[in-house]
C-alpha cells in the first residue's frame, strides 16, 4: 500500500510540474514581421485570410480551446482641442472591445480594416484565459502575442513590423514547427526562431536576455540589451542560442 501511495505522489508531483506556473516547459518561437504595413496580422484581410488559419491548427486540438482569452489594446485617432489656446491635436482613445474569445465575432472586433484610422498596438491569447489560469495557478497550454513595432504618430525606422511571440507546452506534442515554418512563408516573416524555455524563469545566454516570463517578453532590450531597431537586421546573431526555422532570402 505504501509503493502505491508513492507512485500516486509520484505521478500527482509529475502532473503538477507540468501545468506549474513557474517551470512548464515550452516550445518557445519568436516571429519577426516584415516591414511592409500591408502585412501586418492585425489588418482583418491578413488575419482571416493568412494568420488566424495557422494558428487555429495550434489550437484546434488542444482541450481547453473553447476556455481561450484574448486581450487587445487598440485606439481611435481623435481629433480634440486644447484647453487654453484651442489647438487642435489628435488624442488616441483606448476602444473597449468587451470579453473576446476564439471566434470570428471576436476577431471582427479586435483587427482593423485597411485604411482604417484605428491603432491596433497589442493582442495576447491565452489558452486557458489569463483569468483561469491565475485562478488554477497553472501557466497555459498555449500562449500567443503580436505587439506593433510602430508608434501611432512617429514613422519611426523599424527593422520588423511585428514581433509574435508562440509558446507551444511540450506536453502538447504539437508540431508547431511546421505550422510556423509554413505561416513564415505565406507571411513573408523576416526571421523565425525556436528554443526551449520554461514559463516564468528568466534566461540570459550570450546576447539574449529575457529578464521576465515568457508572457512579457518584448522585442525591446533582448538582444544585447538595445532596442533592436537600431541594429541591422542582418546582423542579429540567432545561433547558437536558437534554432532557425525560417529566415527571409537576404
Amino acid at each position: 500500500m505504501k509503493l502505491f501511495d508513492k507512485a500516486i505522489n509520484l505521478f500527482d508531483k509529475f502532473i503538477k510540474a507540468d501545468v506549474d506556473s513557474e517551470n512548464r516547459a515550452y516550445d518557445f518561437y519568436l516571429l519577426f514581421g516584415d516591414t511592409d504595413e500591408n502585412k501586418s496580422p492585425w489588418l482583418k484581410s491578413n488575419w482571416y485570410t493568412i494568420f488566424k488559419p495557422y494558428f487555429e491548427t495550434l489550437l484546434t486540438p488542444v482541450d481547453t480551446l473553447k476556455e481561450t482569452g484574448i486581450y487587445v489594446n487598440k485606439f481611435k485617432a481623435e481629433n480634440r482641442l486644447t484647453k487654453k489656446d484651442g489647438e487642435q491635436f489628435i488624442y488616441l482613445s483606448e476602444m473597449k472591445l468587451g470579453h473576446l474569445k476564439w471566434d470570428d465575432k471576436s476577431h471582427d472586433k479586435w483587427t482593423i480594416e485597411n485604411g482604417s484610422e484605428e491603432y491596433f498596438e497589442h493582442f495576447e491569447l491565452w489558452t486557458p484565459s489569463r483569468t483561469i489560469c491565475e485562478k488554477r495557478q497553472i501557466a497555459p497550454d498555449i500562449f500567443i502575442s503580436i505587439a506593433n513595432q510602430r508608434d501611432f504618430d512617429t514613422k519611426r525606422n523599424v527593422q520588423f513590423g511585428c514581433f509574435i511571440v508562440v509558446a507551444v507546452a511540450k506536453s502538447l506534442k504539437i508540431d508547431a514547427r511546421s505550422v510556423l515554418a509554413e505561416l513564415s512563408k505565406k507571411a513573408n516573416i523576416k526571421a523565425t526562431v525556436v528554443k526551449s524555455r520554461r514559463w516564468g524563469v528568466p534566461e540570459k545566454n550570450g546576447k539574449w536576455i529575457f529578464c521576465n516570463g515568457i508572457q512579457d517578453t518584448f522585442s525591446a532590450g533582448i538582444y544585447k540589451e538595445q532596442d533592436l531597431h537600431s541594429i541591422d537586421f542582418n546582423d542579429v546573431e540567432f545561433e547558437p542560442f536558437w534554432e532557425i526555422i525560417y529566415q527571409q532570402k537576404v
